[in-house]
């Protein structure tokens, strides 16, 4: 696994231990990474169900301000710790050991995170990437769907979700405030797009 563009491109980075975490593919990253493009730069990011952390660093090299990368995988945050450091992106990231469908996005007042004090509370762009077969049921009901609506009150007007879930799921065309805007196919895999719209 590398870093494909921006300030640590070409570096590698940790891959999971083994195939409970599913890490994105180069090629789908450049085609995600190239859509936004224009959202980075100095974006708040959030990478939940991070693994080892392969969107939020690569949201880092490409200039995004900070990065709160969440997991409850042992393992892959321990790694994911190995990959910031070799980075050295420290002072730009955040890891937190946490059920993102209680916290959703760990906020630094209510749950205490290690956010530095002057940084902004809402995220800008967010990465959902949870495992299939949690993501199969899309209902406002469900797990995902309630952790969706969870996230649209936690982001700052105007930002950008990507939810990564297999081909066959559809996932509705809104949740609370975020919007479906754009979906893209590779393979078996999807990722939707939705937009916070007051």
């Amino acid at each position: 696994m590398r870093i494909i563009a921006g300030t640590k491109a070409r570096m590698t980075i940790l891959p999971p231990r083994d195939r409970t975490t599913r890490p994105i593919t180069d090629r789908v990253k450049e085609s995600l990474f190239a859509i936004l493009g224009p959202y980075i730069d100095d974006a708040v990011v959030a990478d939940l169900f991070c693994g080892t952390g392969s969107l939020g660093l690569e949201t880092l090299s490409r200039g995004a301000r900070y990065a709160v990368m969440v997991d409850t995988d042992r393992d892959a945050l321990m790694r994911l710790r190995k990959n910031i450091e070799k980075l050295r992106f420290q002072n730009s990231a955040s890891v937190i050991r946490a059920d993102v469908f209680q916290t959703g996005i760990p906020l630094k007042i209510r749950y205490n995170s290690p956010l530095p004090q002057d940084e902004p509370e809402l995220c800008d762009l967010v990465f959902v990437d949870p495992p299939y077969r949690l993501s199969r049921d899309v209902s406002l009901e469900s797990q995902l769907g309630r952790l969706l609506i969870k996230i649209s009150g936690q982001i700052a007007d105007e930002a950008t979700i990507i939810l990564r879930h297999e081909r066959r799921t559809e996932p509705l065309l809104c949740y609370a405030d975020l919007h479906q805007v754009d979906q893209r196919v590779y393979g078996r895999m999807t990722l939707t797009f939705f937009e916070k719209k007051s």
